[in-house]
């Protein structure tokens, strides 16, 4: 019996919920990789897999086997990727994944330059504000923003990623311009409640952070959808900065400031499974992203060769929104 095989095959069973979805991966029968999980489960004298008609999900003993199963296939692709490293570079799939309005205006520029370096690897970038099961998922990478949740993978903060309070022109025209935070009680205030979903926006003040109540006709987990309404002119909103940077330059939106308190700056963290087994595509890819941070300023460099350039343009939106990423 192929006992790795079979470990890979229950594992990506496992992930996708299905016999039939985890033959298409391998290209074989559904009936295969059936009798593939039975020999396991034959050997060990156990059941790993609670079989019904509408899918397949892990017994206690198949959750403990598959996340054993997925450390030790882990550890072998790494020790592969070691070894093929020492004659060819890093080679194989680097899966990441990150919020979106992130992934589109910041990440994905980096990725660009880091493929053009490293020609042997492939990026599956995938985009989504919550944060995904790694070992379900099979992820080598994930980035977030602000505050982490208790989590056994390795936290690395890369960066610092500052925030904007804007609107549009015509809504300031016609519903006057906050210059104090308790004025945003009396604006129609548009939550992205893929980072702040509280109905309360942070503020520093005096070296320490305030919290400000906001309310308004339309929110959403999707950072482009409010910043398409802000544009819209239905109200103000507080966002990254890098996802606004084209709007801000277009004069689509205005920046508001405040007296009484700027707008915070959250940290950027990069997280992945284990620091002692760290596998060389991961620690390469984020050498590369750091290295993309102008020490000086601690922007992301705006003329890096990481980005890509549209011709007749200085930058892309893309590179702009990077260069508002704040290095650690």
């Amino acid at each position: 019996m192929d006992k790795l095989g079979h470990m890979r095959s229950l594992v990506t069973v496992a992930k996708l919920g299905s016999f039939s979805a985890a033959a298409k991966e391998f290209g074989v029968t559904p009936g295969m990789m059936s009798k593939q999980v039975k020999q396991l489960e034959d050997e060990l004298d156990v059941r790993l897999l609670h079989r019904t008609t509408r899918g397949v999900s892990l017994t206690d003993a198949g959750e403990l086997y598959v996340g054993r199963a997925i450390e030790i296939l882990q550890q072998i692709d790494d020790t592969e990727t070691a070894v093929t490293a020492l004659a060819s570079g890093p080679r194989g799939v680097l899966r990441v994944n990150c919020p979106p309005s992130f992934g589109t205006h910041v990440l994905t520029p980096i990725i660009a330059g880091f493929l053009r370096q490293y020609v042997d690897i492939r990026v599956e970038l995938g985009l989504q504000d919550d944060e995904p099961n790694v070992i379900a998922s099979r992820l080598d990478l994930i980035f977030r923003l602000g505050k982490l949740r208790d989590s056994s993978l390795v936290s690395r903060q890369v960066g610092r990623a500052p925030f904007a309070l804007c609107a549009a022109p015509s809504y300031l025209a016609r519903a006057g311009t906050p210059t104090r935070s308790a004025q945003l009680e009396a604006h129609n205030c548009i939550v992205d409640r893929s980072i702040q979903d509280t109905g309360r926006w942070d503020f520093e003040r005096d070296g320490g952070r305030v919290e400000q109540a906001v309310s308004g006709n339309f929110s959403s987990l999707s950072t482009e959808a409010v910043i398409e309404a802000t544009v819209g002119g239905i109200g103000v909103t507080y966002v990254p900065r890098y996802a606004v940077i084209e709007e801000l330059e277009r004069g689509e939106l205005d920046e508001v400031t405040l007296v009484d308190g700027t707008p915070i700056s959250l940290p950027v963290y990069a997280l992945y499974g284990s620091r002692d087994h760290i596998a060389g595509k991961i620690r390469d890819f984020l050498e590369f992203f750091v290295t993309h941070l102008d020490p000086a300023s601690g922007m992301l460099l705006r003329e890096s060769t990481a980005l890509p350039r549209a011709p007749g343009h200085a930058a892309t939106r893309a590179g702009r929104a990077a260069a508002q990423l704040v290095g650690d």
